[in-house]
């Protein structure tokens, strides 16, 4: 199953339907079948998030695989492909986190959020910045208590669910450290002003206050299989970035990550759950994000639009130009479907050697390169591709002819966030942790 259409069209509630269906039809013949239903609450807990579009959004893609045994289901298991890391630490105008923050403020009770150090979501950056902590309709304490059902459900021990909340509160404060600088040595040298924050983080992630401000502050450099730790100075900021900027961007790399390895961590507790011992064939269910046209499109929209394109060319081929040409073998009386052209636009995004995500790799690579550098060699190679608009003013956007429409991205932040990976110094805290973050026992 294919599950295809613009953000918000129901994707998901269709796929819920398609589980159930097949779930149920044969639960009197498996009496040991886990159902996946049982386990979509914290799938939207920890993926789903209010955007522009959708009040409960899928912010990542999966691919749920039903396993069949002798004709009979016998169990499932999911797949997460592009999980928005970027919303952890960053939501545009009107738009939220994902719900499970909003659901731990508001559902824990005030003793436990004191040992955790919380309050209430408006106090929080990584919160406030969509001006949205509450969402109508929504019935936060609710949804927690059936988090807290269903991650029971799923066999997590205490210790393990407290490990959890304990790595979440610990992204909240990330988020709410500040920096100062002095001089030393004539360069500016960033510190950690809000100690108060590092110390509490220090505590959750179980980690000394030294090691968090030395993994933020410091640049690491591995000189024979040694990692060597320096201070970052004016001398690694590039001309479009202070200091005080790198520093905000170790913090957020590092709520990124916390983020992404509690949740595959999750999903592999899921699946241990859901998935059978044996099975001889698999029913398979796509479900990604939706075609996104926002206010502002950044990186995230054109990956999400990327894959959409992919997946619109696939339905073309597969649904109308096989058929269309089975219909000519068996000389079946039609009239033709004339098809658009998405292969073109797929080439100008993706071919070798200068489609414009090569182009992107690329300039990650170069030490010196710059969102507006990408855009320039964009521009170059691209201006008279019909699927490619170059703006009139020179702003920091291009505009690309998708199946669904234009869309106009805006590039700053494009080489940042391209460049997502585990840095050795994030490594290195996750290393020092006695929560032990990959394994959270």
């Amino acid at each position: 199953f294919l599950l295809s259409g613009q953000s918000g069209s129901g994707k998901t509630e269709a796929m819920k339907q398609i589980v159930h269906y097949l779930s149920s039809i044969y639960q009197d013949r498996n009496d040991n079948l886990r159902q996946p239903m049982e386990v979509f609450p914290i799938l939207e807990s920890f993926g789903n998030a209010k955007t522009i579009l959708n009040n409960n959004s899928s912010r990542f893609g999966k691919y749920l695989h039903i396993h069949i045994l002798h004709g009979v289901v016998v169990g499932t298991s999911l797949s997460n492909y592009l999980l928005e890391k970027s919303r952890v630490v960053f939501q545009a105008n009107k738009e939220r986190n994902y719900h499970v923050f909003y659901e731990l403020l508001e559902g824990m009770n005030d003793w436990d959020k004191e040992k955790l150090y919380l309050q209430g979501a408006e106090t929080y950056y990584y919160l406030n910045q969509g001006g949205a902590c509450t969402l109508k309709g929504k019935q936060e304490k609710q949804d927690f208590q059936l988090l807290l059902k269903c991650l029971e459900t799923i066999g997590l021990h205490a210790n393990q669910i407290s490990n959890i909340w304990a790595i979440l509160s610990s992204i909240l404060h990330l988020g709410n450290i500040c920096f100062s600088s002095y001089e030393s040595e004539s360069f500016e040298v960033a510190r950690i002003f809000s100690e108060a924050e590092a110390r509490r983080i220090g505590s959750l992630l179980q980690i000394s206050c030294e090691t968090l401000q030395t993994v933020i502050t410091h640049k690491v450099t591995v000189i024979m299989s040694v990692s060597v730790f320096f201070f970052v100075t004016e001398t690694y900021s590039t001309v479009e970035m202070t200091v005080h900027q790198l520093m905000a961007r170790k913090m957020n790399a590092i709520a990124k990550a916390l983020y992404s390895v509690l949740f595959e961590w999750l999903l592999e507790q899921i699946n241990d759950w859901l998935s059978p011992a044996e099975m001889d064939s698999t029913v398979g269910v796509v479900d990604i994000y939706g075609f996104e046209d926002l206010e502002v499109n950044s990186f995230e929209q054109l990956c999400i639009n990327f894959a959409n394109e992919q997946l619109q060319n696939f339905l073309n081929k597969t649904l109308l130009s096989q058929e269309q040409e089975e219909y000519n073998k068996e000389q079946i009386p039609w009239y033709p479907v004339q098809l658009k052209n998405f292969h073109s636009c797929l080439e100008l995004i993706s071919s070798r050697p200068n489609g414009i995500l090569r182009i992107l790799n690329d300039q990650t690579c170069v030490p010196q390169a710059t969102d507006h550098t990408f855009l320039q060699k964009c521009h170059y190679h691209h201006a008279t591709n019909p699927f490619y608009i170059k703006p009139k003013n020179p702003i920091p956007v291009f505009t690309i002819h998708h199946y669904a429409g234009p869309v106009t991205y805006q590039v700053h932040n494009f080489l940042n966030k391209n460049q997502d990976q585990f840095r050795t110094e994030i490594v290195e805290l996750f290393t020092r942790s006695r929560i032990k973050v990959n394994q959270l026992t």
